[in-house]
């Protein structure tokens, strides 16, 4: 009972906290939790970032598997600028054509490949949401009623400068009716961009992966993730950008993926784009 006692008074001496003390207490805590929270999220975009780029990688070895057959690349787009006469356009994109090299053979055989990809039949398989073409730091509508997004596009060069075509010496390795043959890429497969992350995303009819659309020219004077294009360059098509802090990330022809900072150099940039700009 003595034992008992000797514990009741010392805990009855025992002072309980004060307001003050809790308040102390929690804006430690909150302070904690201020400096833990950024770590945290730039932890989880360093992680999304990883997995973007395994992705882009994944593409690289799709591309370079196709183009081992023959050693050139898919057409970037069927039937976008000369479609055949009395013909709709089919506007088939290389990723189509890369399917069997992308663990996706099934879905390529569910394509009619002499239809439009927004033809009736082949509405299913374009609907088709590939984890493998959409960036894990984007978020939005993961399909339109043309088919699902990617937020990816194929090269196809550089455009502007006071142009008003693309020179042969500007053009990227996925075009318009015709392949690349690795050959051509007389700049290096490790000096030449193939696919990259997109500014302008979710945009129905050209960022989907089975249309063709969804390859594009950067502007000659205009840095990855450009703010919103002025007058003047509103009737320019997308440029490279992304979600990512600080730059984005594209993929080389040799399969090696790029960051590609913000602050590129303007001639860096035309150099990793084009495919015989003899800039090497």
């Amino acid at each position: 009972m003595l034992v008992f006692e000797i514990e009741r008074r010392l805990s009855a001496r025992r002072p309980a906290f004060t307001l003050v003390e809790l308040l102390a207490v929690i804006a430690v805590v909150g302070v904690l939790i201020a400096l833990f929270l950024p770590a945290a999220q730039a932890a989880r975009e360093a992680a999304r970032r990883a997995a973007c780029a395994n992705q882009l990688r994944q593409l690289g070895l799709g591309l370079q598997l196709y183009a081992g057959r023959d050693r050139r690349l898919p057409i970037g787009c069927v039937d976008c600028a000369n479609p055949p006469t009395n013909t709709p356009r089919r506007r088939t994109s290389w990723v189509v054509w890369t399917l069997p090299y992308l663990e996706e053979p099934a879905l390529f055989d569910r394509f009619d490949l002499l239809q439009p990809v927004t033809a009736t039949a082949n509405r299913p398989a374009a609907a088709t949401r590939l984890a493998l073409m959409q960036c894990p730091s984007v978020t939005g509508d993961e399909a339109s009623s043309l088919g699902a997004y990617t937020d990816y596009g194929g090269l196809y060069g550089v455009e502007g400068g006071g142009r008003s075509s693309i020179p042969p010496e500007w053009l990227g390795v996925l075009v318009y009716e015709q392949p690349v043959a690795l050959a051509d890429i007389t700049d290096g497969l490790a000096h030449t961009l193939a696919v990259g992350e997109m500014h302008h995303r979710r945009t129905p009819g050209e960022c989907e992966w089975a249309l063709g659309p969804h390859l594009f020219a950067q502007e000659a004077a205009t840095r990855p993730n450009p703010p919103a294009a002025p007058a003047e360059r509103a009737g320019l098509a997308n440029e490279l950008g992304s979600m990512h802090p600080g730059g984005l990330q594209a993929v080389r022809c040799d399969g090696g993926v790029e960051f590609v900072a913000d602050e590129v150099e303007q001639e860096r940039l035309v150099a990793w784009l084009t495919r015989a700009g003899g800039e090497q």
